[in-house]
């Protein structure tokens, strides 16, 4: 009996461990991510190209600060002091 309660616990806590990796985000972290994971690209790419202004350079990298500072507040379970763009 305390062999099969051993296994159980042993199986319960393998369980627990497999939820632990990974980043999880609700449906408007998620677009807020990958809207500016593909604006940081294009910014990049346009930057190295040499077709982007340096006002528009400053705004884009102003946005995607604004962005990172949501998600920080977001990570520490704090109201957000930044507006979503």
């Amino acid at each position: 009996m305390k062999r099969i309660l051993m296994y159980l616990m042993l199986a319960l806590v393998g369980l627990m461990l497999t939820g632990c990796g990974g980043v999880i985000l609700n449906a408007e972290y998620s677009a807020l991510l990958t809207s500016t994971a593909q604006l940081s690209a294009e910014t990049a790419y346009r930057a190295n190209a040499g077709q982007l202004t340096p006002d528009e350079m400053r705004q884009a990298l102003t946005s995607q600060s604004i962005v990172w500072a949501r998600f920080v507040d977001a990570k520490n379970n704090v109201a957000t002091t930044q507006p979503a763009k």
